[in-house]
């Protein structure tokens, strides 16, 4: 996310910005990963006479690119709701401003070709699908260009699931992953919409579905299905992943999670999902700062400046984050 009080912190004296501080803690956690995913809900670069800006309708600093990439994430996914809060032409200038700075991406598109293209990216000779889906973009694509809405954002509704699985098996896919932008905002368990795509995905062979939008964690279970073949299917699926940097301040949006997993071959052929845990984030807001850090590390040992209400902020979040996903997905610290 990126609201008006972490532009004012990442703003220097001489007017340029800088977001190193806000990922600093976390680093560690994201870098160490083979391939580490995430959520850009937010538009980038000046566009028009328009400043940087928060809520509602997000735009950030290209400084901001370089302190992600820094802090160790490799995918982003553009399909979410704010993707239009700079209609189209911004839309298209993100896309170009995380390409330019090595991202990989989807989600969103800057003609009908890449949208048609498949988006497969190869990670340890392992190749992997992406699916990236919005559920909506607030209605911001009536007050853009009708590309928007042709090809620009990867709308959920509108979805082939079989058939974006198909395409990208065909291009030589080995894993599927999803992430859809969907649900309801700080609701801590799925609504019937996020249960019945997600079904809907699994059936289709999708294996990793990445949830985000509700602002809150949501549980991460594994769905059994049959795959139109008969074949039995396993899909690892996470809801909602929380919030990992925002402002918020409602109940629960002070937390999100990591979720890390691995990919292991099996010798019949294909990928099992294995080793799945989560690094529970908390977003440590102060007056002056604000900043994620993976909360297990510093609960003992909190980091300089830290209240002790903030600390038990975040013992009670990983607490609540253990009871909503339960023990068979283990806690770790970083």
């Amino acid at each position: 996310m990126m609201h008006k009080k972490q532009l004012d912190i990442a703003r220097q004296p001489d007017g340029t910005y800088s977001f190193d501080e806000q990922y600093a803690f976390v680093v560690g956690s994201l870098s160490s990963a083979d391939y580490t995913i995430g959520n850009l809900e937010t538009t980038v670069g000046p566009v028009g006479k328009e400043g940087f800006s928060g809520y509602p309708r997000f735009n950030a600093p290209e400084a901001m690119l370089e302190a992600v990439k820094d802090s160790g994430i490799d995918f982003l996914t553009l399909a979410n709701n704010h993707m239009l809060d700079r209609y189209f032409d911004g839309m298209v200038q993100t896309v170009s401003l995380v390409e330019k700075h090595g991202f990989d991406f989807g989600g969103a598109n800057r003609s009908q070709a890449e949208m048609d293209a498949p988006n497969v990216v190869e990670v340890n000779g392992i190749k992997l699908g992406m699916l990236c889906y919005a559920q909506h973009t607030n209605g911001m694509e009536r007050h853009s260009s009708v590309r928007a809405k042709e090809y620009g954002i990867n709308y959920l509704g509108k979805a082939d699931f079989a058939a974006d699985v198909k395409k990208l098996r065909d291009a030589g896919a080995e894993v599927v992953i999803a992430i859809p932008h969907w649900g309801a905002e700080y609701e801590r368990q799925p609504g019937t919409y996020a249960l019945t795509m997600a079904r809907r995905m699994a059936e289709a062979g999708v294996d990793v579905i990445l949830g985000s939008h509700p602002h809150v964690v949501q549980p991460v279970r594994f769905l059994e299905v049959k795959l139109p073949s008969g074949e039995a299917h396993r899909t690892l699926v996470a809801y909602s992943l929380g919030n990992f940097i925002s402002n918020m301040s409602r109940p629960f949006t002070d937390m999100g999670i990591i979720l890390e997993f691995t990919l292991v071959e099996k010798g019949t052929g294909g990928f099992s999902i294995e080793d799945v845990g989560y690094v529970p984030v908390y977003c440590w807001r102060s007056g002056k700062s604000i900043q994620s850090l993976p909360a297990p590390k510093y609960l003992d040992s909190p980091p300089a400046g830290m209240s002790s209400t903030r600390v038990s902020q975040m013992r009670s979040g990983c607490q609540a984050l253990q009871k909503l996903i339960g023990s068979g997905f283990p806690q770790w610290t970083e």
